[in-house]
């Protein structure tokens, strides 16, 4: 039955090698499997590699989650939005607007005792057309010491350009004695930064990862030695709440926004300069107030696992909200992540090995896989730890996989499949063992049971096969086979031997299953009538070895009104065809068990 046109040689040329090759290894596939997927998982988790699935394991969670911790309402944000451009270009033109105005809305809102004022603004150059609106700014922030104000970390390649020390900056801390004093950074800072003292100026860059997204933000950097401190993290010292070690935070989103209370800046500005004011005087009261603008035209836009243009004010009032509840998202060590895989590899190897059902592997692993991925989901619902399981869930899934595959080779090579075995090519004679195996029992749960564990012998052995259940899906006929199991052994002739004792070997491996079915039974009839029947044939082109495959099952099923005689001579009987007794006779040196031997099988 070789291949005949090219595609078919083509896939047999590939497909014979690998199958001749799992053939040679056995169950030491499934260990050597084991072992490379192992330190392969090891070293991708350890080094980091499996980053780009956890990070889109993050963003669908974050995504789609049901549960999210609610925007904190003592931040507030003061969005120079699109109406606020608007309303504020008949008197002051487009963006930026005079300094003054800035100064006046810090004097405003200073006056309701706000926590901090925080400006998402950069104010890099002085406004060489009106110096007095600079002055007058400046000289607001520095009677306002709950004002803080960004800074942006250039690259650093800059920084021996740069005559800024970091030692300069406000707020700055040694991390360790080995900090540079004449270490110098290039920074875009604000021009009146001489003004802002302790933690009022900190780094305000949104870093994004490889693909673009936002996730993390920065509590702190370690320049040369001195710790540099975010914006967010100097708000939140300010305000004495401790900050976390790490120098990033894993940022726990609050939803798609705009997530926080938004107040349009011409609304707050033009309300400050009435006599008679219409808005609370308490509006700001104890909040964190934040400027910063949300308007498409100033482009502070970025793509962040919720929203695909998310507002850098949103943004950071998010980092805020993180640090001042704590509740940004915590990861577990690598090193969990190791074990759970190598478990789950493990336990798989397990089941190959050992030929455990496959319907219950099937189930397992299905369970497996969803509780990988239910757990991830379901802790980023209810806690703020991130337990991120693809990688198990991808590398138990590769191991699956691959094992499943070379299962399914195992089995068409045995069966003598022309892609995967060259048995029934033409011209080869081969040795066939014809094996049924019929159950008397009545209980079905029990009868699956014992079926289960006679066709995990049949896979454990060297070259036995189970084959599907006869006339499933036609109620009459399977009745009729409802309690019969039928396996088959083809090998070359030469392996005679080899296979009849694999036979007897399959059969006395499984007698302790029966005796147990027996004893649950309460009864000392026969539990399984065992079958057997043998042949040799030559393939050849007049298919005459196929007509000697019929009478071969003939000769077998003829064996079948034998089933109901002699049920009480122990819980197992064998009855074996003269073929099968003549081919063992004409074998030296092969063992049957005095068991065996009581149940019928003996020459």
């Amino acid at each position: 039955m070789p291949a005949h046109n090219p595609m078919q040689r083509l896939a047999r040329f590939f497909l014979l090698p690998l199958a001749s090759l799992s053939d040679r290894l056995g169950n030491w596939f499934y260990v050597g499997l084991a072992v490379v997927m192992s330190a392969v998982a090891v070293y991708a988790i350890a080094t980091g590699s499996t980053a780009g699935m956890k990070n889109k394991a993050y963003d669908l969670i974050m995504k789609t989650r049901f549960q999210h911790p609610a925007a904190d309402p003592g931040i507030v944000i003061v969005d120079i939005d699109e109406p606020a451009l608007a309303a504020m270009a008949s008197e002051f033109g487009r963006w930026p607007w005079p300094r003054n105005l800035m100064g006046e809305l810090v004097e405003g809102i200073a006056q309701q005792k706000p926590k901090a004022m925080v400006f998402d603004v950069m104010f890099s150059d002085p406004d060489v057309f009106n110096t007095a609106g600079d002055k007058y700014f400046r000289d607001a922030i520095a009677r306002t010491p709950n004002t803080f104000f960004p800074m942006i970390r250039l690259n650093e390649e800059n920084d021996q350009l740069s005559q800024l020390k970091v030692s300069q900056l406000p707020g700055v801390s040694k991390l360790d004695d080995t900090a540079s004093d004449t270490a110098t950074l290039a920074v875009i800072l604000p021009f009146f930064y001489d003004v802002l003292t302790d933690h009022r100026l900190g780094t305000n860059n949104i870093f994004t990862d490889t693909d673009g997204f936002v996730r993390t933000y920065s509590v702190y950097t370690d320049e040369y030695g001195w710790r540099v401190g975010s914006l967010p993290a100097n708000v939140i010292s300010a305000l004495g709440t401790p900050l976390p070690e790490q120098e990033d935070i894993l940022l726990n989103w609050r939803g798609k926004p705009p997530s926080y209370r938004h107040v349009s800046f011409h609304e707050i500005y033009f309300d400050l300069l009435k006599e008679k004011k219409t808005r609370p005087a308490d509006e700001f009261t104890g909040k964190i107030v934040i400027i910063g603008s949300t308007a498409p035209s100033l482009f502070d836009l970025k793509t962040t696992p919720v929203a695909k243009a998310h507002p850098g004010v949103e943004i950071l009032a998010t980092a805020i909200d993180n640090l001042k509840k704590g509740n940004f998202l915590t990861e577990l060590p690598p090193w969990i992540y190791i074990v759970v895989t190598l478990v789950a590899i493990v336990l798989l190897t397990v089941a190959f090995v050992y030929n455990i059902d496959q319907r219950v592997v099937n189930l397992t692993f299905t369970f497996l896989q969803s509780g990988f991925l239910a757990v991830s989901y379901l802790t980023l619902n209810f806690s703020t730890v991130f337990v991120d399981l693809t990688a198990p869930f991808a590398f138990s899934l590769a191991y699956f996989t691959v094992a499943r595959f070379n299962y399914m080779f195992a089995g068409f090579r045995r069966s003598g499949q022309p892609f995967f075995s060259t048995q029934l090519d033409e011209g080869k004679h081969c040795r066939v063992v014809l094996v049924q195996c019929h159950s008397h029992i009545k209980n079905r749960r029990a009868l699956l049971a014992l079926g289960a564990s006679i066709k995990k012998q049949v896979g454990l052995s060297r070259y036995g096969l189970v084959t599907s259940p006869f006339f499933k899906g036609m109620p009459l006929l399977h009745a009729f086979f409802r309690n019969t199991l039928v396996f088959y052994w083809l090998v070359p002739a030469e392996k005679t031997a080899e296979v009849l004792q694999d036979v007897i070997l399959v059969i006395e491996r499984s007698l302790p299953a029966v005796k147990k079915s027996a004893r649950r039974r309460a009864s000392d009839q026969t539990t399984v009538t065992w079958l057997l029947h043998s042949f040799d044939f030559t393939v050849d082109t007049e298919d005459s070895w196929r007509l000697q495959g019929e009478q071969g099952m003939a000769k077998l099923f003829a064996l079948a009104p034998r089933t109901s005689k002699g049920v009480n001579d122990g819980v197992a009987r064998v009855v074996a065809t003269k073929e099968f007794v003549d081919a063992c006779r004409s074998v030296e040196g092969l063992k049957v068990s005095e068991e065996l031997e009581k149940a019928g099988l003996k020459w």
